[in-house]
């Protein structure tokens, strides 16, 4: 099985990064450079980070870690983990449907395997580089989304998207080990569209509590309205999954009425601003 969570926010600087300057940013290992795409979205991606755990594993009751079962009984002398990066052996017998079950279902903070706690890690080491000011025009929160995947060579994808009880999506599936690469590209842009159709909401919240609701609609829509586009890196092979999805969560209908919604909420709010300046001039 393979186990994975996606930690997604907002850099926190005060200005997109070009594409050149984020692949500098992501050169999280000396001598290996990020990947990068420059259409149909800029996209630059960082190479893989490995860290070693040694901890329970939560029963039924983009980090990601490939979970094998039955490989040992014992401790190993950690230079055999070293070489097995990327891998988790469980030296205990347990039933693959439960552990996918304690993964999706265990809070956070549990004690337990935290992939998501991993992710927050790499992500803060962002926070020291040069090209990061520290000076986000835009409030966010962090979400997390987790996935499992049972492998099973030889059948077809099944896939289970729901809401867990914080709104955040939890992806299970059962696939052929050659189609995990698709699927972890597949959990990490439903996490970063869920993440933007969240932070444009609150967005929009906040604006109809602050005293400058302008402060809070403008930076959102410089940063945010232009990323929305699920299907620019997604696979061929597992598409019909994010259409399944938008069927039943229309999650691109959200997010084009939220724009709209920002977009005229700060038209409005010029139009007065415009309207109470020019009264001023007149009296």
């Amino acid at each position: 099985m393979v186990l994975g969570v996606v930690t997604t926010d907002l850099l926190n600087t005060s200005e997109p990064l070009p594409l050149e300057a984020a692949q500098q940013a992501l050169k999280l290992l000396p001598g290996v450079a990020a990947d990068s795409h420059r259409h149909p979205v800029e996209q630059a991606v960082s190479p893989d980070l490995f860290y070693g755990v040694d901890c329970r594993l939560a029963t039924k009751g983009s980090a990601r870690v490939e979970v094998v079962l039955d490989a040992s009984t014992r401790r190993m002398p950690w230079s055999y983990y070293a070489a097995c990066t990327g891998t988790v052996e469980a030296i205990n017998k347990a039933d693959p449907a439960d552990l996918v079950s304690g993964f999706l279902k265990t809070p956070n903070g549990s004690g337990l395997l935290d992939l998501g706690g991993i992710g927050t890690q790499v992500m803060a080491l962002l926070d020291d580089i040069p090209q990061v000011d520290g000076r986000a025009d835009m409030r966010t929160v962090a979400s997390r989304l987790r996935w499992a995947v049972l492998v099973r060579e030889g059948v077809d994808l099944d896939a289970e998207v729901v809401a867990g009880s914080d709104g955040a999506f939890q992806v299970r599936m059962t696939a052929p080990s050659e189609l995990v690469p698709r699927i972890v590209a597949f959990c990490e842009i439903l996490a970063l569209h869920q993440w933007l159709l969240a932070a444009l909401k609150n967005a929009f919240d906040r604006a109809g509590r602050s005293p400058k609701p302008m402060d809070e609609l403008d930076p959102a829509l410089s940063y945010l309205g232009h990323v929305w586009n699920p299907t620019a890196h997604l696979p061929t092979e597992i598409a019909w999954l994010w259409e399944a999805l938008e069927h039943d969560a229309q999650l691109t209908w959200e997010w084009e009425s939220t724009v709209t919604r920002v977009r005229d909420k700060l038209s409005l709010l010029t139009r007065k601003a415009i309207e109470g300046t020019l009264h001023k001039e007149f009296l």
